[in-house]
Formats: C-alpha cells, structure tokens, sequence
C-alpha cells in the first residue's frame, strides 16, 4: 500500500509509521495519522474505515493541537459560544471535515463514550455538532482534542465562517457546472447533426468529424465536471463501501469508454450527448441541495444577526462601550432610542415603545414601563431606557430559540432515517439488477447487452433516494422560520398531513406583520 490508510496522502520513504490493525500491518504518512487510527481502533469503531465514503483530512500533531486547544478553556473566549446551565455545559462547534453519515456516526459514538458527556448530535447536513458535558468531569479542551483525534477539526460555530465555507463550495460546484452546461449544449448540437444525417445518407467522412468533435467536446465534461462523483466513488470503492456515486461512475466510464471505441472503430453508436447531459444534471442537483444547506443555515443564524456586538455598561456613574459577550446578570445598560437590546432584562428608568416583532410577530410596538422585561433582539423606538441585565448573551430568550431551530435541524425524522438505510441496500440491489440484465442480453442479443445494462444504471440512479428526503426537510424547516413558524421536532413535519383540526388564538400573529397597499379607490372631486 502506498498511500496512508488514513488519509491517503503519499507514504514518506521507508515507511517509518506502521500500525498492526487487526493481524494486518497497515502504513501511515506520519505519527497523527498512526495516533487517529489507534484511537479508533482501541475506541471498538474499527467498521468506520469500512462504512465511511471519503477519506480523512489530515490529521495534525499531538502537541501542537493540544496547545492550541487549551484556550478555549479560557471563561473569556467561552462566553463567547459557550452556555453555562448551573455545572452542565452546552456548545455548538462548526466540524470541518465530515462528508458522509458514516463521519457524523464515529463522531458521536467516539464522544458519547467520554466520562462527563451528556450528549451529542451531528448534523451531517449543516456540519455542525452540538455538545452538552459536565464541567467538573471533562473540558472543552478535551472534547476538541477528541474530534481532532480521530481526524475531524472542530472549531466554535461562527454564521460568518460557515457561510463563507458554504460560498466556497458553490462557487467550485458552479465552475463545473458551468462546463457540464457549457459542454452539453455544445454536443447536442453536434448530435442534433448526427441525427439528421442518419435519416438524410450523410457522407462518412461527414460522420466521422462530427464523432471526433463530440469525443473533444465532452471530455473536459467527463474529466472536470464529473470529477466529484469519481472521487467519492473510488474512496467508496476502497473502504469496501457502496455510495451512491458507484453506479453513477460506472455508467458516465462505461458510456463514455464504448462511445469512445464506436468512434475509434468507426463502428457501432456513440453517447457523449447522455454522458454530458447526464452530469449535467446532476451536478445541477448537487448545486441546488448545496444552495438549500445554505438557505437553512442562514434562517438558522438569522437571529444571531439581531443581537448586537456592543453594549453601553453604567459603571460608576459613568457610561462605557462594552461587547455584548461580556455582560453578566445584575450590570445596568443603557438602551438609546434606535438601538437593538443586547440581554434580557428588566427596566429601571425610563418609559419607551419597544418593537417585539422578531419574537412575538406583532407590527406594533409596545409600551414598557420600569419593572417590566425586555428582551434581547427587540429595538428600543422612542426613548432611552436603563436596564439591568438578567439573561446576559447566550442565556437570552432568542438564544433559546436558535437552539431550538439547531435541534430541529440536528434531528432526524422517522422518514430521513429510513432513507438513509434503504439507499445502502438500494444501490447494491441496483448493481446487481445491472449485472442480471446484462447477463441475459448477452444471451438473447449480445450487440444490446451493453447499452441495455447501461441503461439500467442511468435510469435507476439513487441520487432523488439519497438527496430528495433530506433536501426537502431542509428546505421545509428553513422556509417554516423564515415565515416566523418555529419547529423543535423533527417529527413535526411527518405529524403535520396527519393533523384534522387547528385551533388558533386571537393575538393575531400568523400575519405578515407589515402593512401592504391592497388597493386603491379613487374619489371623484
């Protein structure tokens, strides 16, 4: 083996990091990537190497992680995204590195397993990992060094990282797009030419430049834009593990290899309009299930955006610039005509119209007065109020509901789960459905066989069982809270067809909220 069996990055020369795994001795790049495989071959999650669909990131020295790490022990940096609930601790970490449901399952079984932790839940969809733990029994220093250890990078969840990562991913999924759309347009007309001249006696020379000019046009096709489904395939392939990506390579290779022999040969049919239209398509797919993650991650993070960065802090008298993050029950604020609330809290002077309609969906404001509450994410419209802080950020009132909105998203319906296990059995089923249909072909019409099977395998792609179930959820919660409707079940949403009678109160809240030009009727003078 000449690669890492951890991370498949080239072997050093004289393979100086070897690991018995098994009765079998297996090669690493480097001490990480030996120390990743022993934690979780000692850890009992030796079938992740065999359900996993990608390799890992690699990993990263002991030390020098172990260092970095360190500092979000720190209260300082934990009051930023950590919260404290008595001697429980609860976070949302972003994990860099997880591409199949087979990262989300070693994730959660490697940290489930750690004295002091209460739970944990991956979200393959958005990346995210939610982590509740006992303070007096483990750090977050020690969770982290955890995911790091089996080859994940864990850092604080931050809206404005995530979407920059999510930008990245589709603008890369746009170029290849770009080329598949660019490429297929380009073939078809050449095979529009080729049909036609079938039934019209074209010339065979005619025929044979219009072949060549397909093979040149759909190759950058078949190498670049469809180079995604051959790597999640092959890294499929050599952890003994079926994906989706398996039949979808082997029918763009396998039409593309005989239309390639057809025009070599001069005989038989060519199909580099299918090959191109085909990843066309779905890469037209993988975009739009990868625009609504993105979707869904911003409704989710929309109430993040509403709480400010800064707070004005009476100490002493005197008015001071603070963050947010530093405020802590009990401090007074002063809230200007205009401003957003920081914290929640209770007022103590001053009398003022506050818009709640982020909370409540009501258009109007309403009149507080001293000893009554406000919140964190409502605006102060009229007049100045000084505030003493009961909720500080991350104990606030839209702090709760962000988690709720996460554990909507973290959780899996019924539905989605059962997916997920048919599409393992589906694709196995769809290859050997394939091999069947071959095999009799070639026995009733051996020049059909190939084209047949290949047919079989176009047709029955897996891509709508494994993509559609989750994709839709997705959307269907990010468009719920865009609409202000919160969901903290998963299950809701399979509930919901099965419901006969709503009952509704009279507050009035399930209208937009804004005022809207109906109509106009003009009044004769």
């Amino acid at each position: 083996m000449s690669q890492c069996y951890h991370c498949a990055e080239p072997l050093p020369t004289g393979n100086p990091y070897p690991l018995l795994i098994q009765g079998q001795s297996l090669n690493f790049c480097c001490p990480g990537c030996r120390a990743v495989a022993q934690t979780i071959i000692e850890g009992g999650l030796a079938s992740y190497y065999q359900h996993r669909s990608q390799v890992n990131l690699k990993a990263a020295r002991p030390d020098t992680e172990r260092q970095r790490l360190a500092l979000y022990d720190l209260p300082e940096v934990q009051a930023e995204f950590v919260n404290a609930q008595g001697g429980e601790r609860e976070a949302q970490l972003s994990i860099e590195g997880i591409t199949c449901a087979a990262c989300a399952w070693l994730i959660e079984r490697h940290l489930a397993g750690l004295n002091g932790v209460i739970a944990v839940a991956v979200n393959t969809s958005t990346a995210r990992a939610r982590l509740r733990w006992r303070a007096a029994d483990i750090r977050l220093s020690e969770l982290m060094a955890a995911i790091h250890a089996i080859g994940y990078q864990a850092l604080p969840f931050q809206p404005h990282r995530l979407e920059a990562s999510l930008q990245r991913q589709k603008r890369a999924y746009l170029y290849r797009l770009g080329m598949a759309g660019l490429g297929s347009m380009q073939v078809m007309m050449v095979a529009l030419g080729l049909y036609a001249g079938y039934f019209q006696q074209m010339e065979p020379e005619f025929q044979r430049y219009f072949r060549w000019l397909s093979l040149l046009l759909a190759t950058p096709v078949l190498l670049y834009a469809a180079q995604p489904f051959y790597v999640s395939a092959w890294r499929s392939l050599r952890r003994g593990h079926l994906n989706m990506d398996v039949p979808v390579t082997a029918a763009l290779l396998g039409a593309y290899v005989a239309s390639l022999y057809a025009t070599l040969s001069g005989h038989g049919e060519i199909y580099f309009e299918s090959v191109s239209m085909f990843t066309f398509f779905l890469l037209l797919g993988r975009y739009l299930e990868l625009h609504v993650r993105q979707k869904a991650t911003q409704a989710s993070a929309n109430l993040a955006k509403l709480l400010p960065q800064l707070a004005l802090k009476l100490e002493h008298g005197e008015i001071r610039e603070v963050l947010s993050r530093q405020l802590q029950a009990g401090d007074l604020i002063r809230v200007l005509p205009g401003a957003w609330l920081p914290a929640d809290g209770l007022i103590q002077e001053g009398c003022a119209s506050v818009n709640e309609a982020m909370l409540t969906g009501e258009s109007l404001p309403v009149q507080k007065s001293p000893g009554e509450r406000v919140y964190a994410g409502t605006i102060n419209t009229d007049s100045p109020l000084l505030v003493q802080v009961t909720q500080p950020p991350g104990e606030t009132l839209a702090d709760q509901i962000m988690r709720l909105q996460d554990r909507a998203l973290e959780e899996k319906p019924r539905l989605a789960r059962l997916a997920d296990r048919v599409a393992a059995y589906f694709v196995i089923s769809l290859l050997l459905l394939a091999s069947l249909t071959y095999g009799y072909w070639s026995w009733r019409d051996p020049e059909q066989a190939f084209w047949i099977c290949l047919s079989v395998l176009v047709a029955t792609c897996p891509c709508a069982l494994a993509l559609a179930t989750p994709t839709a959820l997705t959307a269907s919660l990010a468009r719920l809270a865009s609409q202000g409707v919160l969901i903290c079940k998963g299950h809701v949403l399979e509930t919901l067809p099965r419901i006969s009678h709503l009952i509704l109160d009279k507050t009035g809240t399930l209208t937009q909220g804004q005022f809207q030009l109906h109509a106009v009727h003009p009044l004769s003078a």
